[in-house]
């Protein structure tokens, strides 16, 4: 596979030789049509508050950079406003047709071994943010162009072969007791076989860790080619702070698993836990490869935009 960048470069294997020498495509899975689809992430005018410096020391630590001013509150009423209509309409739903819907155990992860019988409570499905269908709301499509705004600076900065999603998720729990039980977005399944062409393999240990990749590492492979996970909550400020009784009793924190080791999905190594208020105006970036995470059950509405950049290998 080619892969849009300043040039086009080699991408994942997908197909091979026949012993007669002909060449025979191998087919595409859900994984592989996201990278596929993926941009190069594009500028989006000011990013309030960010700091890419401040994000990459936090990503090299194995830990969520948190991102508080991603937008204003006035922009968090709009989007919140026209996400809470939808609701009360009945088509942020399972079987709406107003966006693509995800599967209960995790979209794209329904053959994901790794989260067989993970609960998953909220209802969620995709949103094109490239103009095509279905779209999302204008105020939400806006928060959506920030994120990718974020992994455009991040790509510029640090030089990241970096390539968004054309899909973007918006999840809704409803105030029940809803939760997601610890998982990772990008997980190493050994029964995978790697999809790296050889001269985009890494020549040496360095070149590994600058990567993101393994360098002579155990048998398998990643599940898919997910390097960081942007969320953006759509709360009003109010609904979820630590500074109210009622907001910390709506609970629906995210449970981050600080430096967790590979294989770990419980938690048990973790350095230390880390638990974020989904109040609106935040966002939160993490290694998809690497932060262990839950939901941790919301009984207030709770609503969450993710956004998710790859890389080839």
């Amino acid at each position: 596979m080619l892969l849009p960048g300043d040039e086009l470069r080699p991408g994942p294997v997908v197909g091979h030789k026949a012993p007669d020498g002909a060449v025979v495509f191998d087919g595409m899975d859900d994984w592989l049509w996201e990278l596929y689809e993926g941009h190069k992430p594009r500028p989006g005018g000011e990013l309030p508050a960010f700091d890419s410096e401040a994000a990459l020391a936090a990503l090299e630590d194995g830990a969520p950079y948190v991102w508080d001013g991603f937008a204003s509150a006035a922009e968090i009423r709009e989007a919140n406003h026209a996400l809470e209509e939808m609701f009360q309409r009945r088509q942020l739903t399972r079987g709406s047709g107003v966006w693509v819907d995800e599967c209960a155990e995790g979209g794209h992860a329904r053959n994901r071994r790794a989260l067989a019988g993970q609960r998953r409570e909220d209802a969620c499905g995709f949103w094109d943010v490239q103009g095509g269908e279905p779209p999302p709301p204008a105020p939400v499509l806006r928060l959506f162009r920030r994120l990718e705004a974020a992994a455009c600076r991040l790509r510029e900065s640090f030089g990241w072969p970096l390539l968004c999603s054309r899909l973007g998720m918006a999840a809704v729990y409803d105030g029940q007791g809803a939760c997601y039980a610890q998982h990772r977005d990008n997980e190493w399944q050994r029964h995978l076989t790697p999809k790296v062409p050889k001269q985009a393999a890494p020549s040496s240990e360095g070149e590994a860790k600058r990567r993101r990749l393994d360098f002579q590492g155990p048998i398998g492979a990643w599940m898919n080619f997910r390097e960081l996970t942007m969320l953006a909550y759509v709360n009003l400020p109010e609904d979820f702070g630590d500074e109210t009784e009622t907001g910390q009793a709506a609970g629906g924190r995210l449970r981050c698993y600080v430096a967790t080791k590979r294989g770990d999905l419980a938690g048990d190594t973790a350095r230390e836990l880390k638990d974020l208020a989904p109040v609106g105006g935040r966002a939160v970036i993490f290694r998809s490869k690497e932060l262990l995470h839950e939901v941790l059950p919301s009984f207030g509405r709770r609503y969450c935009l993710t956004f998710w950049v790859c890389t080839p290998h």
